[in-house]
C-alpha cells in the first residue's frame, strides 16, 4: 500500500512538467518564428521585412494550412527557413492569383490591347537600339 501511495504523487509530479515543457517549447517556437524575418515582394507587406510568425498569421495563409505548418514545425520536420519559404510562396501565389483575377475582371480585350501596346513599345525601343 505504501508503494502505491508514493507512486501516485510521483506520477502526478511527472505529469506536470511535460505540460510546462510543452508550453515553454511552444513559446520558444513562436519566438523563433517571430525573430526570423523575410523581405516580402508581394501583397500588402511588399518591400517590408516581416516576421515569419506575422506572415503565418496573416490573411494570406488559410487556417488549415497554418495549423499544418505549425504542426510540422513543432515536430521538427520543417525548419524556420522552410516555413518562411512556404509562407512567402503562399503570399506570392495569392497575389499572383489576385492580379490575374483583376486582369480578367477588366476584360480579356483590354488585357490584349495592353499587351499589344507593350509589344509596340518594345519594338520601337529595339529599332532605336
Amino acid at each position: 500500500a505504501l508503494g502505491s501511495s508514493t507512486a501516485s504523487p510521483n506520477n502526478k509530479a511527472r505529469a506536470s512538467p511535460p505540460a510546462q515543457d510543452t508550453q515553454a517549447q511552444e513559446q520558444q517556437l513562436r519566438k523563433s518564428l517571430k525573430s526570423a524575418t523575410v523581405r516580402v515582394t508581394a501583397g500588402e507587406f511588399r518591400g517590408q521585412n516581416v516576421s515569419v510568425l506575422d506572415l503565418l498569421f496573416s490573411k494570406y495563409v488559410p487556417q488549415g494550412k497554418r495549423q499544418e505548418l505549425l504542426e510540422l514545425y513543432r515536430a521538427g520536420i520543417l525548419t524556420t527557413e522552410q516555413v518562411a519559404t512556404v509562407v512567402t510562396t503562399i503570399v506570392n501565389r495569392t497575389e499572383a492569383a489576385n492580379a490575374a483575377l483583376v486582369a480578367n475582371a477588366r476584360g480579356p480585350h483590354r488585357a490584349g490591347a495592353a499587351a499589344r501596346e507593350d509589344g509596340e513599345d518594345c519594338s520601337a525601343h529595339l529599332d532605336d537600339a
